[in-house]
């Protein structure tokens, strides 16, 4: 495994309308099949992606502020007069009717303003706190995918070991029971091993609703429960971390890690906050620029006109006091600012912890499944003996069971070890921050091949599972 400085950015099943081809050919959707899927599907992403679009928009929302405002308004109106009455003589008496056209075109241009400034700067912050969120969105799918796709194969092998189980303490629960009948076996054997052969079934019927819904969990990301699932090749390679250094892991994660991108993008913005805020101490300037045309084509005195006016308007504005206002909210916007360092120095701490835990989680892992395997052997070999001193007499029944269940145990160990030392590896460079697509293409190769010898699990009510070896 080896670690990427640059980043990517990147079994339940309904009931199968088709029948198996009597070749026993079907195909597996790998890891990147449903991968895909959830890209296009898994409404989390989706919404993350969407957030991201929208939040996108504060950085233009911010820099209008700093550009000029043009505005046009027109009018026209209709005027109708009468003379009442009136001291002049000329005009004694009279009505007209005459229309008013008028329209101006007006330009507003902050020349300075502290504060606009700073909102453009934090604005900016904002959009690599935004980049970095999407990134964690990305990033997260990828690990997501491949916790649910992993585990639903890992409760698959667990059932398929406690159905082994089951045969095998069904296969003595009969053998006893019939020798019980012949008078060669005691009462508490047969019972010990009914009761051993219930609590198996009773066993299998709870994994087999945790493989129902670990298969419901992959719809619940992709809007669709897959065919098939390719399950985990038996020999796969274990490269411990590369750097083998657990220092330079938490060197790039300090760097990479998207989280604490997050966490220094808010501190900038909410630095740039604090001097927005104090932008209510200073001036600001403004200039207006304004066109103006007034067309009358009557009046009740006389002919009409039409007038047209420019003028140019430059505002500033001095605050004075505000009644302790803006002081009060730069205090506060400084408490937040600090506030924001702490949670940037906790989010450091985080990651450093994650990192370490990850990065001794694959090396614990492979040394686990190297162990666990010699473990399973002994337990198949420990049953082996058992049953062949049962049949001798030197060895109890309950010893038998006992190392059925064992054996289960094992088995079930093991396959959660080769299981978690792929998650583990997808966790360290997710906890760096370096978690792409190509990882997920390296960890599909461990699969087996998407057609081939298939293993049929149909013994659910409306579905079936098809795992491929």
């Amino acid at each position: 495994m080896i670690i990427t400085k640059k980043p990517e950015f990147a079994v339940y099943v309904k009931a199968l309308g088709f029948c198996l081809m009597s070749s026993g050919i079907a195909q597996a959707d790998s890891l990147i099949d449903i991968y895909q899927l959830a890209l296009k599907n898994d409404p989390a992403y989706l919404a993350g992606v969407h957030k991201y679009g929208a939040d996108q928009e504060g950085y233009i929302q911010a820099r209008a502020n700093l550009l000029p405002t043009i505005s046009f308004d027109a009018s026209r109106t209709e005027n109708q007069q009468e003379i009442k009455s009136s001291d002049n003589q000329v005009f004694g008496s009279g009505s007209t009717k005459y229309p008013t056209t008028e329209y101006t075109l007006s330009i507003d241009q902050s020349v300075y303003s502290y504060a606009n400034w700073a909102r453009l700067r934090q604005a900016e912050s904002r959009n690599e706190s935004y980049k970095a969120e999407l990134n964690v969105v990305e990033q997260g799918l990828l690990l997501r995918t491949a916790e649910a796709y992993f585990a639903a194969l890992a409760v698959y092998e667990e059932h398929s070991y406690i159905q082994a189980e089951e045969k095998s303490v069904q296969q003595h629960f009969e053998l006893i029971e019939a020798k019980r009948k012949d008078g060669l076996a005691r009462q508490t054997d047969f019972l010990d091993a009914q009761a051993r052969y219930l609590q198996t079934k009773a066993r299998g019927l709870e994994i087999r609703s945790r493989l129902k819904d670990s298969l419901e969990m992959i719809g619940e990301m992709t809007g669709e429960t897959p065919a098939s699932l390719a399950l985990l090749k038996k020999d796969m390679a274990m490269p411990g971390p590369q750097p083998a250094q657990s220092s330079e892991w938490i060197a790039t994660a300090l760097e990479y890690n998207p989280e604490i991108k997050i966490r220094i993008s808010n501190v900038d913005a909410a630095r740039e906050e604090v001097k927005s805020l104090k932008g209510g101490h200073y001036p600001t300037l403004d200039l207006n620029l304004s066109y103006n045309n007034n067309a009358t084509e009557g009046s009740l005195y006389g002919g009409g006109s039409e007038v047209s006016s420019t003028t140019a308007t430059l505002s500033l504005n001095v605050p004075i006091y505000s009644g302790g206002l803006v002081s009060s909210r730069v205090r506060a916007a400084t408490d937040l600012l600090s506030r924001t360092m702490q949670e940037l120095s906790l989010e450091q701490r985080a990651v450093k912890r994650r990192t370490l835990s990850a990065f001794d989680g694959v090396n614990t892992d492979i040394a686990k499944v190297n162990s666990l395997a010699k473990s399973v052997e002994s337990y198949e070999l420990a049953v082996q003996a058992k049953r062949i001193g049962f049949e001798s007499g030197i060895t109890t029944s309950l010893a038998v069971l006992d190392a059925e269940r064992d054996l289960f145990l094992a088995r079930s160990e093991y396959s959660r070890a080769r299981y978690g030392y792929i998650l583990n590896t997808l966790r360290l460079k997710r906890a760096v921050g370096v978690l792409s697509a190509a990882d997920l293409e390296q960890v599909n190769g461990f699969l087996g091949k998407i057609s081939g010898g298939v293993t049929l699990l149909s013994d659910f009510q409306d579905a079936e599972l098809l795992a491929v070896e």
